[in-house]
C-alpha cells in the first residue's frame, strides 16, 4: 500500500508539473545580452511567478553615464491583473538619497498601469497634486516612508524603513512601493549590480497593505536567483494572494 501511495503521489505531482506553463515576453537588448518578462501559470491558469529574466552577459557592457530604461512588455498570451508592463531601469551611478542608493543598481518596476499612462506622469504643474496625493491608510504599508517628491514617468516612491540601509547596514536589495493618484501603481525590487553578480539566491518577504484598491494577484515574496545551467538571472514576484 505504501509503495502504491508513493507511486500515485509521484504521478499526481508529475501531472501537476506538466500543466505548468511559462509564457515569455519580447526580448529586449540589455548590455551584451537581453532581458524579457515571463509569467508562469499553474494548471488552473493562476500565476505562480511573474518575473524578469536577464542573461548573464546582460550585465556586461552596460551604459556608464546616464540611466537607461528598458521597457519589457508582458507576454501576449497572459493577462494577469493588475500587471500591465515592466520596466528595467539601469542606474550606473545610483540615485538619491546620496549615501544610500548611489551605487550601481537596477530598478525592476512591475507596473499596474499601461506604458501610455505611465508616460503621461510628469509630477509637475497640474500633475504634481495627483503625484503626491496621500493614499488612504489601508493602502499604505507599515514602516514605509515617502520620498520628498514624485518622479516623472514613475510616481511617488515609498521606501522600506526596515531595510538594512536605514539601520546601519548597506543597500544590496530592497522593495519599494510606488503611488500615483493616491493608489499603488507599481512594486519595485531594487537590486545592486554587485548583488546580481554575486549570484547569491535570495527570497524576501513583501509586506503588504491591508488592502489594494484593485482586484488581482499580489505577491508575498520576491526572489532573486541565478540559473547556472541556463546562465540567466531572474527577479521574480511569487506566492500570490488573490484579492477579489
Amino acid at each position: 500500500m505504501k509503495v502504491f501511495l508513493s507511486v500515485l503521489l509521484t504521478l499526481n505531482l508529475s501531472t501537476a508539473l506538466a500543466h505548468e506553463v511559462t509564457y515569455w515576453g519580447k526580448s529586449v537588448i540589455v548590455g551584451n545580452g537581453y532581458a524579457k518578462s515571463y509569467v508562469k501559470m499553474d494548471h488552473a491558469n493562476k500565476p505562480l511567478e511573474i518575473g524578469v529574466a536577464i542573461t548573464e552577459d546582460g550585465l556586461v557592457n552596460l551604459p556608464q553615464n546616464e540611466m537607461e530604461e528598458y521597457i519589457l512588455p508582458m507576454p501576449v498570451e497572459t493577462n494577469v491583473m493588475p500587471y500591465k508592463h515592466i520596466t528595467l531601469d539601469w542606474n550606473p551611478h545610483g540615485h538619491e538619497p546620496d549615501g544610500v542608493y548611489n551605487t550601481p543598481h537596477f530598478d525592476f518596476h512591475f507596473y499596474f498601469i499601461t506604458n501610455e499612462q505611465r508616460q503621461a506622469i510628469t509630477c509637475m504643474g497640474s500633475d504634481e497634486a495627483p503625484c503626491l496625493q496621500m493614499p488612504v491608510s489601508d493602502n499604505l504599508v507599515a514602516n514605509y516612508a515617502p520620498g520628498p517628491s514624485g518622479v516623472p514617468k514613475m510616481g511617488w516612491h515609498w521606501v522600506d524603513l526596515l531595510s538594512p540601509e536605514f539601520n546601519g547596514g548597506i543597500f544590496t536589495r530592497t522593495l519599494i512601493y510606488g503611488y500615483y493618484g493616491g493608489k499603488p501603481i507599481f512594486l519595485e525590487p531594487m537590486i545592486t549590480l554587485e548583488f546580481l553578480q554575486s549570484k547569491e539566491k535570495s527570497c524576501k518577504e513583501i509586506r503588504m497593505p491591508n488592502v489594494f484598491p484593485d482586484s488581482g494577484y499580489y505577491p508575498k515574496n520576491y526572489e532573486i536567483s541565478f540559473d547556472q545551467k541556463l546562465k540567466v538571472h531572474t527577479v521574480v514576484l511569487k506566492s500570490f494572494n488573490t484579492q477579489e
